[in-house]
C-alpha cells in the first residue's frame, strides 16, 4: 500500500529529511555577512518567497506536469536556469537535487525517468515536481511545499547565525509562506515555460557569489 499524498508532503517538508538541506541557508548567511541587519530577515524572507520561491515553485509544478505526460525535462531545466542567473545558486540547488534524487530512487525509482535527459544533477524544484507525480501530490500543495521548504532552512540556519527565539522564526516563516498565498492557485494550474514566473533578486544573486568564494562560513549558500 502507498502512503498518502498528503504523507509524503510531510516528509518532504521535514527538515529532519536526509536530503542534505541541514547544509543550506537559502540565502541568510550570505545576506547577512554582506552586512544586511538581522532585523530585516523577515522582509528577505518574503522578497525570497516572491522570488526565488515561485520561480522554482512553478519550475516544480511544469516538471509535475512533464513527469506526469512523459515530456522532456531539458527545457524546464533551461527556463529555470534563466530565471536563476547566480551560478551559486544553481550549484546550491543542484547539490539539493541530488539528495532529494537518490531518496527518490529507493522510494519513487521512476522518478530517474523522468528526469533524464540532463547532462548534470538536476535541479531541487525538478526533483520535487517528478516526485509529486510519482507519489500523487497535488499542484497546489507542491507550491506550498517548494516555498515553505525553502524558508524553514532559512530560519532554522538563522538559529544557528544569530541564535533567538525559535518561535520568532516559527513566525517569520507562517508570514512569509502567507505572502505567497494569492499566488499559489495561479502557479499551481501553469504547465508550460514560459509561464513559470520571472521575478528576480539582483541583491541575493550577488550576495550568493561573493560567499561562494568566502572561507568565512557556516553553510553552502
Amino acid at each position: 500500500m502507498q502512503p498518502a499524498p498528503q504523507t509524503i508532503t510531510l516528509l518532504l517538508a521535514d527538515a529532519r529529511l536526509p536530503s542534505g538541506g541541514h547544509a543550506q541557508s537559502s540565502g541568510v548567511e550570505p545576506a547577512l555577512l554582506a552586512g544586511m541587519p538581522v532585523a530585516d530577515v523577515p522582509a528577505f524572507l518574503r522578497a525570497r518567497a516572491r522570488t526565488t520561491g515561485l520561480v522554482d515553485a512553478g519550475t516544480a509544478v511544469v516538471a509535475r506536469h512533464s513527469a506526469l505526460d512523459c515530456l522532456p525535462v531539458a527545457p524546464i531545466e533551461r527556463a529555470w536556469a534563466a530565471r536563476t542567473p547566480s551560478r551559486a545558486i544553481r550549484d546550491a540547488s543542484e547539490d539539493l537535487g541530488r539528495g532529494l534524487l537518490r531518496l527518490a530512487g529507493r522510494f519513487w525509482p521512476d522518478v530517474r525517468s523522468s528526469l533524464a535527459g540532463l547532462d548534470h544533477s538536476p535541479p531541487r524544484p525538478l526533483v520535487l515536481g517528478a516526485i509529486a507525480a510519482h507519489a500523487g501530490m497535488d499542484a497546489e500543495s507542491l507550491v506550498r511545499l517548494t516555498v515553505y521548504d525553502d524558508l524553514a532552512c532559512a530560519v532554522a540556519a538563522l538559529l544557528k547565525l544569530e541564535p533567538g527565539d525559535p518561535a520568532d522564526g516559527v513566525a517569520m516563516v507562517l508570514e512569509a509562506c502567507s505572502s505567497i498565498e494569492p499566488h499559489v492557485a495561479a502557479v499551481s494550474t501553469i504547465t508550460a515555460t514560459h509561464q513559470i514566473p520571472a521575478a528576480s533578486a539582483p541583491y541575493a544573486e550577488a550576495w550568493a557569489e561573493a560567499h561562494a568564494v568566502t572561507t568565512r562560513r557556516l553553510f553552502r549558500a
